[in-house]
């Protein structure tokens, strides 16, 4: 620990030098009370009188329980000697015994309690000197008047720096709005401080973070406050906070690379169904961006929509099960072999069934739905109406408008005129005449989604019957 400081030293020897002179004063004082008491007595009772009570209770409250022992013991002395000095005096025995007791009871009693609230003073003074927490007082008008030493460890400032100021002098200036606004709290008594951050200029020019309770004092109007440096800890909490955004940013990263990897996955998968029967192998991509612009134009959530774009293109993904000779065939297939052919919508389901990825899984319900037809005329299992999922029935406008205006081993492609109004013809048997109107919308220029478009409510875009489950 550092030495005491020349100025330490010598208000110790200052305040010695007035405890002395107090002292002295008190002694002088309680034997001119004695003596003033005797002189002015007239007459003797067997009471306890406030002649003698006086100046014992002042050495006592001066000199503690020795204090107050030794002025008991004057009072019954003189007490005694004035007695035998006056024949006068009317006194007997027990009455002399119960008076010099209660001096004694008194000046011990009174000296007793002088020496504890002495000793819990010293401990507190003890405390505040070596407390590594920084305490401080401070008056209403914004000025220390009294810090312990850890003030000077943490900032660099000595006591008399620190008091001869304001203490918003040593505040950083961006904090000082905030510790004024607390400053004003406190002495309006609204609330006290608890953990209140604000930061200090130290000594050095640096800046040291401190932490506050701080408590007003209704009876003499100061403010008692504790600090604790958290300066460590700051720095501590800005470290956590920029690795956790990094480790942020480095998990979006992770996140994006991932989902691309998962979209790149599913596109090859789907270009795989397509593989021998699509040589530019678009039609997949083809079908899934229009399935998600029919989507929105229904007025599905724009989160629906996007896996709307991702699942439809898998829609074929069944077709892997189909043989080159019937997949490949450019002329009519035979009953056996459409049965076959139309075997590859089960396939697909049975494919992609079973997934926790909400895309596989609705990839899987627009595989097994997407050739149920309006009037319950399609497969695999003749659904009709809304009880085909709505992302199938958008699946098969999707891909029969795209297989219409392509080339096809079966057939050359239909100008877009013509695939459209086909289209239009088959509304209300193929096709969901709602899809087929949200459908048209996205072949027009832009135009507001008509109401008769709009999902109903509801109708959730994956609802299957039980038996297409």
């Amino acid at each position: 620990m550092d030495m005491p400081s020349r100025a330490h030293r010598l208000r110790v020897r200052r305040s010695a030098s007035r405890a002395a002179v107090v002292d002295s004063a008190t002694v002088v004082l309680a034997l001119a009370i004695f003596a003033g008491g005797f002189a002015v007595r007239r007459s003797l009772s067997n009471s306890v009188d406030a002649d003698e009570m006086v100046p014992i209770a002042l050495l006592a409250l001066r000199f503690g329980r020795r204090g107050g022992l030794a002025g008991a013991l004057a009072a019954v002395t003189l007490t005694g000697a004035w007695e035998l000095g006056h024949q006068d005096a009317a006194v007997t025995v027990v009455g002399y015994l119960s008076r010099g007791i209660a001096f004694v009871v008194l000046g011990v009693l009174l000296g007793a309690f002088v020496d504890k609230r002495r000793r819990l003073e010293a401990e507190v003074l003890r405390y505040f000197d070596a407390s590594l927490d920084l305490l401080a007082t401070a008056d209403g008008s914004g000025r220390f008047l009294r810090v312990n030493p850890a003030w000077e460890a943490s900032l660099g400032y000595t006591r008399e720096e620190l008091c001869s100021r304001p203490f918003i002098e040593f505040v950083h200036p961006d904090d000082r709005r905030a510790t004024l606004a607390e400053h004003a709290r406190l002495l309006d008594g609204s609330r006290d401080t608890v953990r209140f951050r604000n930061r200090y200029r130290a000594a050095d020019g640096s800046e040291r973070w401190l932490e506050w309770n701080s408590h007003a004092s209704t009876c003499d109007g100061l403010i008692h406050s504790a600090a604790r440096d958290i300066t460590i800890q700051v720095e501590a909490e800005e470290q956590l906070a920029d690795s956790a955004k990094l480790l942020e940013t480095k998990v979006a990263e992770r996140t994006r690379e991932l989902n691309d990897a998962r979209a790149e996955t599913l596109r090859r998968l789907a270009r795989a169904g397509e593989y021998r029967d699509d040589q530019t192998f678009q039609h997949t991509e083809r079908v899934g961006a229009a399935a998600a612009e029919i989507a929105a134009q229904l007025g599905l959530g724009s989160e629906q929509v996007e896996l709307m774009r991702e699942a439809a293109p898998l829609h074929d993904i069944g077709k892997l099960a189909v043989p080159d000779g019937i997949l490949l065939k450019p002329g009519a297939l035979t009953d056996d072999e459409l049965e076959m052919m139309q075997g590859h919508a089960e396939a697909g389901r049975r494919l992609l069934s079973g997934s926790r990825s909400p895309v596989l899984q609705m990839a899987s319900v627009i595989a097994a739905s997407h050739h149920e037809r309006w009037d319950g005329s399609g497969y695999p299992m003749g659904l009709s109406g809304q009880a085909i999922p709505l992302v199938g029935r958008v699946v098969a406008v999707a891909d029969v408008y795209d297989a219409l205006t392509h080339d096809r081993p079966y057939k050359p492609a239909w100008p877009a005129e013509r695939a459209i109004a086909e289209i239009k013809r088959t509304a209300g048997s193929h096709f969901d005449p709602r899809v087929v109107a949200a459908f048209l919308d996205t072949r027009e220029p832009v135009r507001t989604p008509s109401p008769q478009h709009s999902v109903q409510a509801g109708e959730h875009p994956l609802v299957l019957t039980a038996g297409a489950a």
